[in-house]
């Protein structure tokens, strides 16, 4: 879950897809990652997934590591 997390955040920053600047477990604002951004990748995924997280979920996940947890959690649409 983490490299797919990693993979469609890597997609719309358009970067190299393992993000090799950004750890698991850094904090995604320090690393300039907004919140729009956020939950249109989650969205994404989400889709893929079909699953459902609430958006403060995604919102208070601090980390790339930390939205895998929540996605793998996450409740069936």
């Amino acid at each position: 879950m983490l490299a797919r997390v990693r993979a469609g955040l890597a997609r719309r920053l358009d970067e190299e897809p393992d993000l090799p600047w950004l750890g698991d477990t850094e904090p995604l604002a320090a690393a300039g990652v907004d919140s729009v951004l956020l939950i249109s990748v989650i969205g994404e995924l989400e889709q893929e997934l079909d699953v459902s997280l609430p958006d403060d979920t995604v919102l208070e996940s601090a980390s790339l590591s930390s939205l895998a947890r929540a996605l793998s959690r996450g409740g069936r649409r």
